[in-house]
């Protein structure tokens, strides 16, 4: 998985990621990335592949909102990655 720099839109952060699958067999992922920054900004964000599963040797594009409705956004923000799971497709 990459993630890639955050971009400020609006109130919110979009933080761009790409997965890929380096396996043999289709799979599912799970990811959560947490978004912290200035002033308490704390965000953590999920996302699951569905349907068919990532096919091997394909990438799959994504983009997360992360928002916190305390804190303002962040000039700086830092990325960490807290959950990165993969489960192979079950035919």
């Amino acid at each position: 998985m990459t993630v890639f720099k955050p971009v400020r839109s609006g109130s919110a952060l979009t933080v761009p990621i790409k997965i890929t699958n380096h396996g043999d067999q289709r799979a599912f992922y799970e990811v959560a990335v947490r978004v912290t920054g200035d002033h308490g900004f704390d965000a953590t964000v999920r996302m699951k592949s569905e349907a068919v599963g990532l096919y091997p040797g394909t990438s799959w594009p994504a983009e997360l909102t992360a928002q916190d409705s305390g804190s303002p956004v962040p000039k700086n923000p830092q990325v960490t990655i807290v959950k990165s799971t993969k489960s192979k497709h079950l035919r």
